[in-house]
């Protein structure tokens, strides 16, 4: 999955602008400094200064692994008997609520 991260500033002109830009890629540094930074793959870093609001942007563009989706099922054969019986239930829980919305409704429209 890729994903980015941006970090930003304000530059005062009126003091070290670079020590500042600095400052705001120390950001950048300390996230990929991250116990889970290993687990990135920098796909590119930009940085962008924009006069008219004094700011200074640094984005990084990553790939991480993909969340693992969660399995209904396991693969162990004991625990296999146990998710059928959880889907079964879980299904005559659905066929339940459905059919009395149905009742319901046949009862409010006067079409029983």
């Amino acid at each position: 999955m890729i994903v980015y991260k941006t970090f930003s500033g304000q530059i005062d002109q009126t003091q070290d602008v670079l020590s500042l830009q600095n400052a705001v890629r120390d950001q950048l540094v300390a996230f990929l400094n991250d116990a889970d930074a290993h687990h990135y793959k920098i796909i590119q870093v930009s940085e962008v200064a924009t006069p008219g609001s004094e700011m200074f942007s640094v984005t990084v563009w990553y790939s991480q692994p993909a969340a693992k989706p969660e399995v209904d099922f396991s693969h162990e054969p004991k625990a296999q008997s146990a998710d059928v019986l959880a889907q079964s239930l879980r299904e005559k829980n659905r066929r339940e609520r459905l059919t009395t919305m149905v009742d319901e409704h046949m009862i409010r429209s006067g079409s029983s």
